[in-house]
């Protein structure tokens, strides 16, 4: 027996800020809405599929993420994806990366830190 993973939580302080950021990166849409929450995810996927919620929170970020999104540009160039992402609010991120990693750390809106992969493998 095993567990499928249908939900990624991330705290943030701004949810819909957030929310919409991931809905132009991922081309996901807006599922459900309550006051301090929103969930997002893939319409087209049904009511099993992966949903990304923002929850608010009173805290702001301190540390870097101890969990963190990887996403495969589909295509696009992963240089191009970057380009596309920062035109949506993202920024570049440093954590650390060592120069010459095949992935670029960036960063959301509220700085919560993501990876661009290489193209498709």
């Amino acid at each position: 027996m095993a567990s499928v993973l249908s939900e990624i939580a991330v705290d943030c302080a701004n949810p819909m800020l957030v929310a919409r950021f991931w809905c132009e990166a991922l081309n996901y849409d807006v599922l459900e809405e309550e006051a301090g929450l929103v969930s997002i995810g893939s319409k087209s996927q049904g009511p099993g599929g992966l949903k990304l919620t923002f929850a608010q929170v009173p805290e702001t970020k301190s540390i870097k993420n101890r969990l963190h999104l990887d996403l495969r540009p589909q295509n696009a160039q992963q240089q191009e994806e970057a380009d596309r992402l920062i035109s949506l609010g993202a920024s570049y991120a440093d954590v650390g990366q060592r120069e010459g990693e095949s992935w670029i750390v960036m960063a959301d809106p509220e700085g919560n830190e993501f990876c661009v992969l290489s193209g498709v493998e």
